[in-house]
């Protein structure tokens, strides 16, 4: 008693109290307790999965940036791959206020194992690279001798490749094959983060004979004296000499930043989707404990408690409840972050050394805990509302139908115009704002929601006449809708917001799939035949063509051979794909990529040289208009172009631009080919061009033959790499939403026991409470997926406007009717599987059950 005496209080209520009353719940809705705790669950899971993996690209490039460049503070950068002189580097080394200048070489290459082939970053290091004192560059550059004569290969693509320290390895550059020794593998206990990431690391001579550019280098990692880096950069501007980017030593950020914002920014519309289906999946599985919370309550002020104290053991348990369910809805989430979404794309790694840490932010924990602690929160304190003073005490007993299921014509209404109001609101922002639209898929989600009771109520009068004429069981399911309201409508919602979220996230992806696709085959389609280095498919390495320009031209059955140029070159914030299209070639633009301008006509200027198609991302940066002037940094300096036309990104997310080669080999210097386009006489095969081309070519394992097809396939399947992480957020979705529904299906059947029971004593056997169950089943997601259904359409043709107006990427709205069935299918087919068997099970409950309460 002493002991009780000072127990702290709350209201007046002690805390083993609220404790006991949790406990008891829990002895007496235990299995209910748990199905809406795994509701939440779903859906924090979902909310913290989705934003976890939404994190990933520049969470862990900025933790390997940080990593590599140590106190470098500036960076002396080439315009393309072949670089520049050592001298240049040297001298800059002996600049006024320099304390360090790190020569690097980087450059694209291919690690073949017995696992298959990694396209990895060449990195060409000197032991300077260890007094710019990060974890990465110290140990490099402190252990070189470990790396004579060889390489040093990142742990992670040494085991995808299948490859280990010791042995030799085949290593693609420059179109040549070389056998090379791998001398160790780099663990993250010796360079950090960059053990995740594609790199390749060598000293810098061996790099450069690997690469074939003996005496060059492509960066200068610069670290002033204190206070002198202002000075330094003027005196690197002036070395430069309008040739080589003086940028800050981190500018791989920046770029990054942009080259992933597309990608990102669709991303983060359907992530925002998601976490707010996922907000308002756990707040309707909590919705079916509502009636029997409404219940407790009215218990509650029949045994003296007054208000507040109802409200503070109703707030416990929904706090005890909604913690313990998001913690393991966090587990779950890391999981799938960490496999489903853990995939950096290929066409980011290729351009930038991306690595694969995923690092997990608190504020991220904090918002999916927070999704599910507040659909608790908010399903917990609805049975509140049964405090105001006009409520009799046991005002819920005296309701139609099913005690606490009730929902009001007037509650009805006034949320079906706030599903008006907020389909309004979402129109207007959208059309006045595009970047809102994020904002925008939020509120359809809530819309489609508030759409729910309404719909519901519509489709039960339309109904109610042809059951009371029927036959069968049509009457009492429409009886048993009526008095679960509450229950049916929480389960049309899931429905509902299953069907939205898919239908938006996988239209969208879908129309973005069919806008690259279509880019690709007209990309390609200049040729029958391509020669490149194989696993780059935006055909930005250049390689050694030597003579095989003149055998091919001279082989039989090869009509036409023409070489095609290409990079990436750094302008302002953006990493540009620059692609040089030979005149003679069938077309240098994608006609279903064009913006602003006449095709033909644009086409012709390009051929004529001295003007470029743009896209729209940078043509708006630079607030440039089809006829505009503009001058483009190259290695020669700067190359003044006119604007021939405006195009999409053509799925390089920071942008193209396109020129002729006779412009590109004049400001690049530079007669290297990217790819050899190559065109057969109209009596060969392919497979026998195919032939004659590796016959002419010789052997040259660091070059790949591909006919247009197999090219295209390669293409398509990297492209799509990009869109993979929105297919799974939408399979994520549906897979939620479909165990949203099993659960709270789970969960309605459980608290029906009682009442099929007694129908059982009206007379009911259980396989007609069995056909009535399927048939309420049937209503109730016929509700849900038609509500679900045109918002989701609607969702979709706005996510896909906001993508082609703000990420560039070709998105042209099409309905996509085939897989919105499908998923209409699947949602149906595990719905109706769930009440099939364990609701045939449910109906044959004993009679007695009924009068156990």
């Amino acid at each position: 008693m002493r002991r009780a005496a000072f127990e702290p209080r709350i209201l007046g209520l002690r805390v083993s109290a609220l404790l006991g009353f949790y406990a008891w719940r829990l002895r007496r809705h235990g299995v209910q307790e748990l199905l809406a705790g795994l509701g939440i669950a779903v859906g924090v899971a979902l909310t913290f999965g989705v934003l976890l993996a939404n994190t990933a690209i520049n969470g862990s490039a900025s933790e390997l940036d940080r990593q590599l460049i140590g106190s470098a503070k500036l960076q002396l950068v080439a315009r393309s791959s072949a670089g520049f002189s050592e001298q240049i580097a040297e001298a800059a080394g002996r600049l006024p206020g320099v304390e360090v200048a790190s020569p690097l070489l980087r450059s694209s290459a291919v690690v073949v194992g017995p696992r298959g082939r990694q396209l990895v970053q060449l990195i060409g290091v000197t032991a300077s690279l260890a007094a710019l004192e990060a974890q990465a560059t110290q140990n490099l550059g402190a252990g070189t001798s470990l790396l004579t004569g060889g390489i040093g290969l990142a742990e992670a693509p040494a085991q995808a490749a299948g490859v280990h320290g010791g042995q030799r390895v085949l290593l693609l550059a420059n179109g040549e094959a070389h056998r090379v020794l791998l001398r160790l593998t780099l663990g993250s206990q010796i360079v950090g983060a960059v053990a995740g990431s594609p790199i390749a690391i060598a000293l810098l001579p061996v790099a450069q004979h690997l690469v074939g550019t003996p005496g060059r280098v492509t960066n200068v990692l610069i670290k002033p004296a204190a206070g002198a880096q202002r000075q330094v950069e003027g005196e690197l501007r002036r070395l430069a000499a309008g040739r080589l980017d003086v940028v800050p030593a981190n500018n791989d950020l920046r770029l990054l930043a942009v080259a992933a914002g597309p990608t990102n920014q669709s991303t983060t519309l359907f992530a925002a989707i998601s976490a707010m289906v996922g907000f308002l999946l756990a707040l309707n599985a909590m919705l079916l404990s509502v009636p029997e919370r409404r219940r407790f309550v009215t218990e509650l002020r029949l045994g003296g408690f007054d208000p507040a104290q109802v409200i503070l053991v109703l707030v416990s348990q929904a706090l005890a409840l909604g913690l313990l369910a998001s913690a393991a809805g966090i587990v779950v989430g890391d999981i799938l972050a960490h496999t489903l979404f853990h995939q950096i794309p290929s066409y980011i790694t290729f351009a930038f050394p991306v690595g694969s840490e995923q690092a997990v932010h608190l504020k991220v924990v904090l918002l999916a805990v927070g999704c599910g602690v507040l659909a608790a929160l908010v399903a917990s304190l609805i049975p509140a509302l049964d405090l105001r003073e006009d409520r009799a005490l046991d005002n819920v007993l005296r309701e139609p139908g099913e005690p606490g299921q009730n929902i009001t014509k007037r509650v009805a209404l006034w949320l079906g115009l706030a599903g008006l109001a907020l389909l309004v609101a979402v129109t207007t922002i959208v059309i006045a704002l595009p970047s809102l639209t994020v904002i925008g898929g939020i509120l359809l989600a809530l819309a489609a929601v508030c759409f729910i009771p309404s719909t519901f109520a519509l489709a039960l009068k339309a109904i109610a006449p042809f059951s009371e004429r029927a036959r069968g069981m049509l009457g009492l399911a429409v009886v048993e809708l009526r008095a679960g309201a509450t229950r049916s409508i929480a389960l049309a919602a899931i429905a509902a917001l299953a069907v939205y979220g898919s239908i938006a996230i996988q239209g969208t992806r879908n129309d973005l799939d069919q806008g690259l696709n279509k880019a690709i085959v007209q990309y390609l389609g200049t040729a029958e035949i391509w020669v490149t280095t194989g696993d780059n498919v935006f055909t930005t390495d250049s390689f050694n063509a030597g003579n095989a320009v003149h055998l091919l031209a001279r082989s039989p059955g090869i009509a036409s051979v023409r070489i095609y140029q290409g990079g990436l070159l750094d302008v302002g914030s953006r990493r540009l794909w620059i692609r040089a299209r030979p005149p003679g070639d069938s077309e240098v633009l994608q006609p279903s990529q064009m913006l602003e301008g006449n095709f033909v006509h644009a086409s012709s200027l390009i051929r004529r040289g001295g003007w470029a198609a743009v896209s729209n991302g940078f043509a708006s940066e630079h607030h440039l208009r089809v006829g505009s002037p503009f001058t483009l940094p190259t290695p020669s300096g700067g190359a003044p172009l006119h604007i021939a036309a405006i195009t999409t990104n053509t799925g390089w997310p920071s942008g193209a631009i396109t020129l002729s080669s006779v412009d590109y080999g004049h400001y690049w210097q530079t007669a290297a080919p990217a790819a050899l386009e190559i065109n057969l006489r109209a009596s060969v095969s392919n497979a026998e061009g195919r032939r004659i081309v590796r016959a002419a070519l010789g052997n040259r394992p660091g070059l790949w033959i591909q006919i247009r097809s197999s090219r295209e396939a390669q293409f398509k399947a990297n492209v799509s790499q990009g869109l993979r992480s929105l297919g799974q957020i939408s399979t994520l979705l549906l897979v939620s939403a479909a165990l949203a529904i099993a659960l709270a299906l789970g969960a309605a059947l459980w608290q029906r026991r009682v009442r099929f029971a007694a129908l059982k004593t009206q007379g009911y056997d259980e396989r007609q409470l069995w056909r009535s169950l399927l048939l309420e089943s049937t209503i109730v997601l016929v509700v849900g997926c038609a509500d679900g259904f045109l918002l989701g359409i609607y969702g979709h043709a706005i996510a896909s406007r906001w993508l082609r107006l703000t990420t560039g990427f070709p998105a042209s709205f099409t309905v996509g009717l085939p897989q919105m069935l499908i998923n209409l299918a699947i949602l149906s087919i595990i719905a109706l599987t769930v009440v099939a068997i364990p609701g045939f099970s449910a109906a044959r409950v004993a009679p007695r059950v009924g009068f156990q309460e």
